[in-house]
């Protein structure tokens, strides 16, 4: 239907269709069509997703639209007894709302009528207007017919005219009525994570020392959160494109893993969400595939420095040992405090830095980073400060891990500064955790590791190295191969990330709002080193 607007060789085929479409939808044409046609999307996609409001106004349309020829009354009452029927498989709630969705889908709406409208007038313009038509003049129309003001051009005949500035005001009411639909309805809002809900995270990253590196991370604002029935184990979540995409492995109790991930499959039944996992370790992985029949795909591998195992000296680490030396005698400093401990003056200048140092790209994160910096209520952070004389150069940033180890966030530098500053702020980190006892630093996550190691070796065919290549390709703009090769010069130990999801037809969901979660779609022209 919507092609056919455009396309006319499809409107024969099309025709069918509007047979099916109540007759006073499909009196506004070609404006219907483009709606109509979108509707009817959404209402498919709701069906397939079992939600019970899908249902109800399949049934609706069914009805209104129930004086056709016989066949056609046949087939839809076919249809209408098979909804009533299987009513029960229709079980999905509403996904929770936002106060922001009206406004979104305001602006969604507007885009669609503006293009569409906007296409189908100018590909038919030598048919409808005297004279030649601008693309802008094209824009004129279009803007000023929503509102149903005349934009003065002139028509090939009265009933041109009329028959745009219908089809123009039908788009306009249709982007009004959708958005205040939206507004309206009732749907219950997004449970977001509360205060007190973050503060008993905060205690549970600390049950035990085998508690995943990125548990602290959960704490996000933008995640939303499941718990065990006695709040002794939880999972942290976001909902992207109808995927409840947790991060990491569970956090707490490991004997209530099960139990939380059970709530967790619960939540996704209910408004039939996609469970999907981003980023859990071999441990959690497997407690998920054992409770929750999920499947895993290997992506990567987290560099965790072992600090007792951990020294420059030695030829494998020679070209730290160099790098920090030489930085040191270009006159670099680097300390090592608890964020509280930071002078208050330099805090405020890193916490600027930390706005500057992006230099117009956007934050990315999501399982491994967290979306707030230099906060009172992140009292247990850790950072090293990197300076030349009284100037800071570079700063690396840890959350806390159980209560032995550090995990990495952010690691940002000023443009220019010498080779070697971040080799000096991590060893610099690493001297300072084994002073206090910590045991575990972990750096940033490398995706793909495997595949470079054994496109390394000299076993390696065409394929590995077709996908090397391809890595590398992508790495023009995410630093892939650059962090993986950073992180191995420090011979750290390699722990293996999983993504997990339900079924093989599942996966490209679930990784697309992965990919949407960490924020890559929107990151092309960021290569700083980033967790």
């Amino acid at each position: 239907m919507i092609a056919a607007v455009f396309l006319p060789p499809l409107r024969k085929e099309a025709d069918y269709f509007y047979e099916f479409i109540p007759l006073p939808i499909r009196a506004t044409a070609a404006a219907s069509a483009i709606f109509s046609g979108v509707i009817m999307i959404t209402l498919a996609r709701g069906l397939k997703r079992r939600k019970s409001r899908a249902r109800n106004l399949a049934i609706l349309l069914l009805i209104l639209n129930s004086f056709n020829s016989l066949t056609q009354s046949v087939v839809q009452l076919i249809l209408l007894v098979l909804l009533i029927i299987y009513r029960k498989e229709f079980y999905a709630k509403s996904d929770p709302s936002t106060k922001w969705r009206p406004i979104t889908a305001f602006i969604q709406m507007s885009l669609i009528t503006l293009l569409s409208s906007g296409t189908l007038l100018y590909l038919r313009k030598d048919n409808l207007f005297y004279g030649s038509t601008s693309l802008l003049q094209i824009a004129k129309i279009v803007l000023l017919g929503f509102f149903g003001i005349d934009a003065g051009l002139t028509f090939r005949s009265e009933r041109l005219s009329d028959s745009v500035a219908f089809f123009l005001g039908a788009m306009g009411i249709f982007t009004i009525l959708v958005p205040l639909w939206l507004f309206f309805r009732r749907v219950k809002p997004i449970n977001a994570m509360s205060e007190e809900e973050r503060s008993i995270l905060k205690k549970l990253y600390k049950h035990d020392e085998l508690q995943d590196s990125v548990a602290y991370f959960a704490t996000r604002y933008d995640k939303c959160v499941v718990w065990s029935k006695n709040k002794k184990a939880a999972i942290a979540y976001r909902v992207v494109n109808g995927v409840m995409l947790a991060s990491g492995d569970p956090i707490g109790e490991y004997s209530l893993w099960p139990e939380a991930i059970s709530e967790f499959i619960k939540v996704a039944n209910q408004y039939a969400w996609t469970p999907g996992v981003m980023g859990a370790t071999e441990k959690g992985g497997q407690v998920w595939i054992d409770q929750a029949k999920m499947m895993a795909i290997d992506i990567g591998d987290e560099a965790i420095i072992k600090v007792k195992d951990f020294t420059i000296e030695g030829k494998p680490m020679g070209n730290i040992r160099h790098m920090v030396n030489r930085t040191k005698r270009d006159g670099y400093s680097a300390v090592t405090y608890k964020w509280p401990d930071v002078p208050v003056s330099d805090q405020e200048e890193l916490i600027k830095l930390a706005k500057e140092w992006r230099y117009g790209a956007a934050e990315r994160g999501f399982s491994m980073s967290m979306d707030r910096f230099g906060l009172a209520e992140d009292n247990e952070t850790i950072i090293t400060i990197a300076k030349k004389g009284d100037q800071i150069k570079g700063f690396i940033y840890f959350m806390p891990w159980a209560t032995t180890g550090w995990s990495l966030d952010r690691m940002q530098r000023e443009k220019g500064v010498d080779p070697g500053i971040n080799e000096l702020m991590i060893v610099t980190t690493v001297e300072a955790a084994a002073k206090i006892g910590i045991e575990n630093v972990s750096l940033n996550f490398a995706a793909f590791r495997s595949l470079f190691e054994r496109a390394d070796k000299i076993s390696a065919g065409p394929l590995i190295r077709t996908m090397r290549n391809l890595i590398r390709f992508v790495s023009n703009w995410f630093p892939v191969e650059s962090l993986y090769r950073f992180n191995a010069k420090f011979q750290p130990e390699w722990q293996t990330r999983y993504v997990l999801y339900p079924s093989p037809t599942d996966l490209p969901r679930v990784g697309w709002a992965a990919i949407r979660a960490e924020q890559f779609i929107s990151s092309f022209k960021s290569k700083g080193i980033r967790r």
